[in-house]
């Protein structure tokens, strides 16, 4: 009733309408509101990266590519969830002999600090010191032609997940492959067996027309979990959708909840097709987490098309999301992918964080510093 009543005056006093519109643009472009100003991207200075997976003789050479996440543990550790890894050796000039290709494993590293990560993994490995597949297939699973990649995990209500694509493969090339569905593993170890949770007979929680929950992660004080998934509005264009769960219901698909502005209070909803977008354009790896210096939410993605590592920021999970900012840009023999930041790494409150991102095949870390300066390298 007050939108047609809106309406109404707006035919009728067009032309004063139209003068006070007039007027607060002129204000608005003139005198910034404390919102806006507030909503500014903060001045911040990032540091050169360094390689994570420097050669480690604990482990002979091995080289990582796309979606590896940290995830900081109470005993002091860190698990990291690494995705597409090439086992084998770096020769002098800096590339690799590739001796095999692993789809995800597990590895750790005996801090929690950042700029204690390059080369001191240990990969979870069989006796001959061979990195094992943090998901392993079976025959009933296409295993032949099938690829389980990490996304994102989590250790929360005294079990590890790991969320991961169901890829499976439809040409001769190392990236041919499509995504099929989504899954969550759970482990009482952060090491394993990582054990598959099913819907009936399916590996999957959702199916490949559904979004890819599980791309980006962030459990809230709130006692929450907020989950984001990519899916395809229209042919070509992907934003994100969002769900929420308790921690120790991660691996069941009918504990979640789904962000919807279909619903009369625009709130949470059990039906997953009443789920709406709430972050545009989003590649297949990105991350969300809170940042309490810039008291916002903070995404992190890599934008293919202009080649640039961007932010955005919101003051809630779902949004409404601000204008994207560059943090660093990419030159186009980098071959860059799949940026995103590791929230566990963050310190003095998010004045620092630390930001993961794929250059010539190979995992870099960058910090990201709001707080006017630049630590002196990682």
């Amino acid at each position: 009733m007050l939108k047609t009543a809106a309406l109404k005056l707006l035919k009728r006093e067009r032309p004063a309408i139209r003068c006070l519109a007039a007027i607060s643009v002129f204000l608005a472009l003139a005198f910034p509101s404390s919102a806006q100003q507030k909503n500014a991207f903060p001045s911040f200075s990032v540091s050169s990266g360094t390689p994570l997976l420097a050669q480690s003789p604990s482990t002979g050479a091995v080289v990582a590519q796309g979606g590896n996440f940290a995830v900081p543990l109470p005993d002091g550790r860190t698990l990291w969830l690494l995705n597409n890894i090439w086992a084998g050796e770096l020769k002098a000039d800096g590339q690799a002999a590739v001796w095999g290709i692993i789809d995800g494993a597990a590895a750790f590293s005996p801090s929690t600090s950042p700029y204690a990560q390059a080369g001191a993994l240990a990969y979870v490995s069989d006796e001959n010191r061979w990195p094992l597949p943090l998901l392993s297939g079976d025959l009933k699973e296409y295993s032949q032609v099938r690829k389980f990649w990490p996304r994102s995990g989590l250790c929360a209500g005294g079990k590890c997940h790991v969320f991961y694509s169901i890829m499976n493969n439809y040409g001769p090339e190392p990236y041919d492959y499509f995504r099929v569905g989504q899954g969550v593993a759970v482990a009482e170890n952060p090491a394993g067996p990582y054990v598959k949770a099913r819907l009936g007979e399916r590996y999957s929680l959702w199916k490949d027309i559904e979004p890819a929950f599980g791309s980006a992660v962030w459990a809230d004080e709130d006692g929450w979990v907020y989950v984001y998934g990519r899916s395809m509005q229209v042919p070509g264009e992907y934003g994100a959708e969002l769900a929420r769960v308790k921690p120790q219901d991660l691996a069941q698909r009918e504990k979640y909840s789904y962000y919807s502005l279909e619903t009369a209070s625009a709130s949470w909803t059990d039906d997953i097709s009443e789920a709406s977008i709430v972050l545009e354009g989003m590649p297949d790896e990105f991350s969300v987490s809170y940042n309490a210096r810039l008291k916002s939410y903070l995404a992190v993605y890599y934008e293919a098309e202009g080649g640039r590592v961007m932010a955005r920021q919101a003051a809630y999970p779902w949004g409404p999301w601000g204008a994207p900012s560059a943090l660093l840009s990419c030159r186009k023999d980098e071959y860059c992918y799949g940026a995103k930041e590791l929230p566990g790494f963050a310190s003095g409150g998010g004045g620092k964080i630390f930001i993961m991102l794929e250059k010539k095949n190979a995992p870099y870390l960058y910090e990201v510093s709001f707080e006017g300066g630049t630590h002196g390298g990682l």
